[in-house]
């Protein structure tokens, strides 16, 4: 059975207010389980209703023909109905959301903050079994390739145009730089989706050696 009590503390000893103030997690339906506290909960339950609409709307979705990123992308590709889904990431004027898949039926969610000065926005950035992370843990070739946090600029990493062709590159400036340094370099998404990462690694080995296993979400109201 989940302890919601103890799984909602979890969740708010790893929230912090300037990075990702609000993590919570919720079934695929948009149930909600645990949060962290303070909460506003008519926005949070919002929130959870659109995150499930986009959840099921990508989650059967081929992973070839919707992230260019991946490997086995090819253009104009069906859509594969067994694609599994990952994890997706909205990007907002206000807010970055990461949405990852705890189990089958559960999601952990982070809502990170952003500058203040971003410009209207909204992207969603769905990531299949096997596709390359999001955002890349790598800057652009150069700077002069526009804006890292961009996706146009995320899309084109490792596909330089005819004229770079066989050009040998310079090694980026990340690779004399600490780990913190290098965090901060990539921007507030990168910050987020590693806290990301590190969480569901650990609530995953937490009900692994527990044996839990979360009921189909067709259980639920």
């Amino acid at each position: 059975m989940l302890n919601a009590l103890r799984l909602s503390e979890l969740l708010a000893k790893n929230a912090d207010p300037r990075l990702y103030p609000r993590i919570f997690v919720m079934s695929p339906n948009g149930t909600l389980m645990a949060y962290s506290t303070p909460v506003d909960i008519k926005e949070l339950r919002d929130q959870a209703a659109l995150i499930s609409m986009a959840w099921r709307e990508h989650s059967s979705q081929s992973s070839s023909s919707t992230n260019p990123q991946s490997p086995t992308y090819v253009p104009d590709n069906e859509p594969d109905p067994q694609a599994k889904l990952e994890i997706l990431t909205i990007e907002t004027q206000h807010n970055n959301i990461i949405v990852r898949a705890i189990q089958p039926s559960l999601l952990l969610i982070l809502v990170g903050t952003v500058p203040p000065s971003r410009k209207t926005v909204f992207s969603i950035t769905p990531e299949y079994e096997g596709d390359s992370r999001y955002p890349p843990e790598e800057e652009p070739f150069s700077s002069s390739h526009g804006d890292s946090n961009s996706p146009a600029a995320v899309v084109s990493v490792g596909t330089p145009g005819g004229s770079d062709r066989g050009k040998k590159r310079t090694p980026s400036i990340l690779s004399t730089m600490s780990t913190r340094d290098k965090d901060v370099k990539l921007g507030a998404l990168h910050i987020q989706r590693k806290k990301i990462d590190a969480l569901t690694a650990f609530i995953r080995k937490d009900f692994d050696a527990k044996g839990f296993v979360m009921p189909d979400d067709s259980t639920f109201p």
